[in-house]
């Protein structure tokens, strides 16, 4: 049985979110440590954003998603964002990342949020297949980027 949970309410899944987080986007720019230190504080702060939402199959955690500020360094006016999704490598492909990322949409315009953002360097298509449009693409650490965009309100 598949269910989503938050980690403020499993805070026993930090661990595994804050691996993953490492492992897929963070491991050149700091420590696991470090990473799991972020992950607590925010499983434990009682505000909207930062928000980490955990997929469990059969109540093993299988993938990822965050609702957080600040996503993209200087450019605050895109808040807020949709960011880190990840799905366990034995896990991909069973559309996983698209349940997630309806989740967190569903959890955004329960709070009254009616746009998200987020960027991407290789999940265009993922996320066009969610119905999100790219507004905007850069270039950064000799990578290209896509900002993606979804107006929740219409939804």
């Amino acid at each position: 049985m598949i269910s989503i949970v938050s980690t403020a309410v499993r805070q026993d899944l930090v661990p595994v979110t804050a691996r993953w987080r490492w492992q897929a986007f963070f491991k050149e720019e700091t420590s696991l440590d470090e990473m799991l230190r972020l992950e607590e504080e925010c499983a434990s702060n009682d505000d909207l954003m930062p928000t980490v939402l955990v997929m469990l199959d059969d109540e093993k955690p299988v993938g990822m998603i965050a609702l957080c500020l600040d996503d993209l360094e200087g450019r605050p006016e895109l808040n807020p964002w949709l960011a880190g999704v990840y799905v366990d490598h034995a896990h991909r492909g069973k559309g996983y990342a698209l349940r997630l990322i309806e989740a967190l949409e569903a959890l955004a315009r329960r709070e009254g949020i009616s746009r998200l953002s987020l960027y991407t360097s290789s999940s265009v298509g993922l996320y066009r297949k969610a119905g999100w449009a790219q507004i905007e693409t850069f270039v950064r650490d000799g990578n290209e980027y896509s900002i993606m965009q979804k107006n929740l309100s219409l939804n």
